[in-house]
């Protein structure tokens, strides 16, 4: 989840986007402003992926919840 300044968000979009292992830029409304839904092979390309998103210019918060599958 991903918080950014006001006035970058489109620059902040196109700039998730362009990030190896981002599937998917949801813009949302509420406390963040975007979730990016990542699909990795493994901790090392997430720990990639999340330091390049705090890397945006515009980014003032990131927030990462790794899902799980519910198997029964």
């Amino acid at each position: 989840m991903i918080n950014v300044e006001p006035g970058a968000e489109k620059a902040v979009h196109d700039a998730l986007e362009r990030i190896r292992g981002i599937r998917e830029v949801v813009p949302v409304y509420g406390e963040r402003d975007f979730i990016a839904i990542a699909d990795v092979e493994s901790i090392s390309d997430l720990n990639r992926a999340v330091l390049s998103v705090r890397e945006i210019n515009g980014v003032s918060y990131t927030e990462t919840i790794l899902g799980m599958e519910l198997k029964f």
